[in-house]
Order: structure tokens, then sequence, then C-alpha cells
């Protein structure tokens, strides 16, 4: 079933590994959206022959250079005209009722934006089951309404009363390796949306990390997300 209300994007940079998987999990979803898109963000690996294997399935746009994951969202939400726009990072493998219980959630929550939630997929190699941990991206087994956080790699947006060109607009080197996500949260609480996070919209994270990319994942964990303060020194360390 599709459903004109809905487009879906995707952001990918060098996703040779894993774009294949996410795409066919959109393309099998129970509801489908209008429109798929998927920008990629002058990769230099084989992502670009892979889109090209569903370029009658999806819409597909490439970047001169290399923006980073916040100004190719920027991109996309602005590209995209339907009332709700769903996002799913290149890493991640929707199961089949993701979008229907995700889209289906937002309404009946009267909300501005929804994510659902993401297990490590490889959970029985080291670095994967420590990210799990420690640097999940769910909020557990029960959905709260209003979480901190609403989390970049699987979420949908009601786009109704959103001026998306002020919105998405963030520059610089660290928005090129990170998602603009904690940013928009606050933009929206304060401004009196409803945020939501709904446990049942699953789906899988498919990023498979080695020691050297879990340290280099961790330091900008510390550095940009969590920042060096005081309350979280006792966290940094137990991390360690």
């Amino acid at each position: 079933m599709d459903d004109p209300n809905i487009s879906l994007y995707v952001p990918v940079y060098n996703g040779e590994k894993t774009i294949k998987r996410c795409i066919e999990g959109i393309l099998n979803q129970t509801l489908r959206p209008q429109k798929i898109l998927v920008i990629n963000d002058n990769s230099t690996d084989d992502t670009k022959k892979i889109l090209d294997l569903y370029k009658d399935k999806i819409d597909i746009l490439e970047n001169k250079k290399n923006l980073g994951i916040s100004l190719t969202r920027d991109i996309a939400v602005n590209y995209l005209k339907t009332n709700y726009i769903a996002s799913v990072d290149a890493d991640v493998e929707l199961d089949r009722d993701w979008l229907k219980i995700i889209f289906h959630s937002i309404k009946k929550n009267n909300a501005t934006w929804v994510c659902g939630k993401m297990y490590e997929k490889y959970v029985e190699k080291p670095c994967n089951f420590w990210r799990s941990l420690r640097l999940r991206q769910h909020w557990g087994e029960k959905s709260i309404m209003n979480p901190d956080l609403v989390f970049g790699c699987n979420n949908i947006l009601k786009i109704d009363n959103l001026n998306t060109k002020q919105l998405y607009k963030n520059y610089g080197e660290y928005f090129k390796l990170n998602g603009d996500e904690n940013i928009l949260t606050k933009y929206l609480r304060n401004n009196n949306h409803t945020l939501y996070y709904e446990s049942e919209a699953i789906c899988h994270h498919l990023l498979n990390d080695n020691y050297f990319t879990l340290s280099n994942r961790y330091w900008r964990y510390i550095l940009y997300g969590d920042g060096l303060k005081k309350r979280n020194l006792f966290k940094t360390i137990k991390n360690i």
C-alpha cells in the first residue's frame, strides 16, 4: 500500500557495504512512501554503482562535493514536498512494518517528530556489543512522550508549520560527520511541538565497528555529543 502523504530519504556517503540492504528494507515496507530519495554525498566507493541498480524505483541526487550528513538532510527535506518526511540512515535496515507503525504513531500522538527503536545487528562482535550498551540509539522497551532526543538514524517528521529552510542549515566540520538532531530536538521542544519515541517501530543498525573506528566514534561522542562536562566525567571513565 502506498501513501501519497509520505516520502522517505536516505543520505549516504561511502555506504557500499550497507546501502543495498537499506534500500531493500524500504522497498519491502508494508506501507510504502510516495517517493524514495537517496542523496549520494559524493561517495568515493561503489555506492553510485549500487544506487544505479535501483534508479527505476528511487530518486537519486548527487552532491558535487562532500557536504556532510546535516546539509545533505537539508537538501532532502527541502526537495521533498509531502506532509510527512521519513528519514533513515544508509546503515539501517527496517523491519517490514516500521513505516506503518511510525506513521500511525505520529498521527495518533499528534506529534511533529517521532523516532523508532534501533537495535545493533552484529552484537556477537565485542565492539558492536559495547556500542549497543554505551552508545545505543533507542530509549528502551517502552514508548516515551517528549524524549530528551529524537534520534536522527530513523524518524518521521511532520513539516506542517515548519520553516524547513531555516531549520536545516548547519555548517562546519562537526556537521560533516554528525547529525543535527540535538539542535532540532531542542528547537521543537522550545516551540511547544510534541515529540515521541515509538518503541514498536523497529530497525537494525548494520554498522560493524573495529577497535579503531569505535575509538574514533566515541571520541566524537564525548567531544561533540556528550560534551566534556563535569557531570559526564564518571560516565566517560566507566565507558573507557
